[in-house]
């Protein structure tokens, strides 16, 4: 079902400052999106590393973590099945354009987001 973290979504009102920040940790540019989405996607040197992907927003009072993202190998199937587990989904199989991903967004009851990813 889960195989891996597939990315973790950084919003932060400095989209510059982050990424050289994190560049200046050793992170390489994966790519930008286009302007309307506008995120950078940065991973550790090396195969299968985990992408960040740093999204701008403007009225953010810091840089925080919006979600992390699991990679599924089946994602309807892991939807079926953890939705038989109880889990609620707030935004279930939908493609975005901007990453080419399909996601499906959960909530834990802290109210902390979850996401799938193919």
């Amino acid at each position: 079902m889960l195989t891996c973290v597939d990315h973790i979504d950084i919003r932060t009102p400095d989209l510059d400052g982050a990424v050289d920040f994190f560049a200046r940790l050793g992170f390489a540019e994966v790519r930008r999106t286009d302007p309307e989405r506008g995120s950078v996607e940065l991973a550790l040197p090396g195969p299968d590393q985990v992408v960040l992907e740093i999204r701008l927003e403007r009225d953010a009072r810091r840089t925080y973590v919006h979600h992390v993202a699991f990679r599924v190998d089946d994602h309807p199937a892991a939807v079926e099945q953890l939705t038989g587990r109880g889990v609620e989904f707030s935004k279930n199989l939908a493609f975005i354009h901007h990453t080419g991903r399909t996601i499906s967004n959960a909530h834990d009851p802290g109210g902390a987001t979850w996401q799938l990813t193919d």
